[in-house]
This record gives C-alpha cells, sequence and structure tokens, in this order.
C-alpha cells in the first residue's frame, strides 16, 4: 500500500479487459500495462488552492413544518 496510482490496462481471470488505477506493485501482480498518454505523476506538485465562492447562499438546514411543535419524550404537555 504506498505509492502514487496510475491508470493501468488490466486483463481480468475471466478474459474481460479493463482499465483500474494502480501502485506500481499491483501493476506487476495484475501484469498491467499503463495507458497511453497518461503523464507520469509528480510527487513535488503542490496541490491547488481552491477559493470559496463567495456569493453563495447559506444553505443551513431549516424545519420543514416551522408551525409545528417538536413531539417526544421531552416536549412539554406530555403527560
Amino acid at each position: 500500500m504506498g505509492g502514487p496510482l496510475r491508470k493501468y490496462n488490466v486483463t481480468l481471470p475471466g478474459g474481460r479487459k479493463t482499465v483500474m488505477k494502480l501502485n506500481e506493485a499491483d501493476a506487476q501482480h495484475y501484469d498491467g500495462t499503463p495507458v497511453d498518454g497518461e503523464p507520469e505523476p509528480e510527487a513535488t506538485a503542490a496541490p491547488a488552492e481552491e477559493k470559496a465562492d463567495e456569493g453563495a447562499p447559506d444553505k443551513s438546514r431549516t424545519p420543514a413544518n416551522k408551525s409545528r411543535t417538536a413531539r417526544g419524550k421531552a416536549a412539554p404537555g406530555d403527560g
């Protein structure tokens, strides 16, 4: 369980062909061949920072029916 994942063409035991994301050790185990056009992953590349959308509305939850009181063991009036 280590190393960067890359896409490999793999033939499964039943004869089906598929593309899997594997590390180097697993690719050798499954006898996978690298997908053409896949760039080599860079270990030193910094992840791009995502900006928060400042114009997005607040998505806090509200009760479905505001006029109805909560009912349960601790509700007032249940006696």
